[in-house]
């Protein structure tokens, strides 16, 4: 059975987590002009289908809520 983490490491294992997916959501909006233009040239071209758009989890969010939930509230520590 692995050895479980404290509280405060996962905090910091998921904030780096997050910083992450923050730092590639940044590189995807620099580069999404210029995949958006190969995918109307493929499209006028008619090269490849068209894929379809589909939506998943903000893991950012999920994230979040989970340092929230893990993180001590300011009453907890004073009892």
């Amino acid at each position: 059975m692995p050895p479980e983490i404290s509280n405060q490491e996962a905090i910091e294992m998921m904030n780096r987590c997050k910083q992450e997916i923050i730092g590639m959501r940044a590189t995807i909006d620099r580069l999404k002009p210029k995949a958006d233009a190969y995918d109307n040239l493929v499209v006028v071209l008619g090269l490849l289908p068209r894929p379809s758009i589909g939506m998943g989890e903000d893991l950012v969010w999920i994230i979040d809520k989970r340092i929230r939930e893990l993180t001590p509230k300011p009453a907890e520590n004073a009892a």
